[in-house]
């Protein structure tokens, strides 16, 4: 009894040793998988976050074809982006989707835009006149509108897409999921200006299907 309880208890060491080899193998593969996406830029900050949120198998199976995302023209790269982000939305739900975005959104306000929004406020002494400086900041006359609705609210109106990851997209975005980036970079951007803390909401997109993006800025 005593032999065959040692040689199953080395059977199982054996088994387990070597589903310890093949999780190691795994893990190495998937890694490879990893290093073979884009490091650097906007896609490979969404990598990190989406990994990092979701888990490394469900990143996998939503980042179809991101190795050669570098070798796309803007064309390609968009409709990839509609593809990956309708992908998340089914693997992982579009609440944790969202979450993934507006992590996104909040690194693209870095300090140099934050500071940036305080100064440009400060500047224009008033809300109004800081709204219309905004307007005109960095961007061609008409291309974008701040409207004050009334003392806590902002309409942020944009008349072109400005993010040029999905600016040329073949076919619509099914939902808003994509654009809670440029909300939560809405929010961080308005809420260093002001030094108070607002709200950001999406209402509707041009890669949506609507001739504007349009964004609701809720001062608290």
């Amino acid at each position: 009894k005593m032999a065959a309880l040692l040689a199953a208890v080395t059977t199982e060491r054996a088994y387990c040793s070597t589903r310890r080899i093949g999780w190691m193998k795994e893990d190495s593969q998937r890694e490879a998988f990893f290093e073979a996406m884009p490091q650097t830029g906007r896609i490979g900050r969404f990598i990190r976050i989406l990994k990092q949120h979701a888990g490394a198998d469900a990143a996998l199976e939503i980042l179809r074809d991101a190795e050669q995302y570098d070798s796309f023209n803007p064309k390609e790269k968009s409709n990839w982006w509609n593809r990956t982000i309708a992908g998340m939305e089914r693997r992982i739900g579009t609440g944790n989707a969202i979450v993934i975005m507006r992590e996104c959104g909040g690194k693209c306000c870095g300090a140099g835009q934050r500071s940036t929004a305080r100064r440009l406020y400060q500047e224009a002494g008033t809300m109004q006149r800081f709204l219309d400086q905004i307007s005109r900041h960095d961007v061609k006359e008409g291309d974008l509108t701040y409207s004050l609705i009334d003392e806590h609210t902002i309409l942020a109106e944009h008349n072109r897409c400005f993010c040029q990851q999905v600016a040329h997209c073949a076919e619509r975005f099914e939902t808003l999921t994509y654009c809670q980036c440029s909300a939560e970079f809405n929010r961080q951007f308005f809420s260093a200006a002001l030094g108070k803390e607002v709200t950001s909401e999406i209402l509707q997109s041009i890669i949506g299907g609507a001739e504007t993006c349009k964004f609701k800025i809720t001062i608290l």
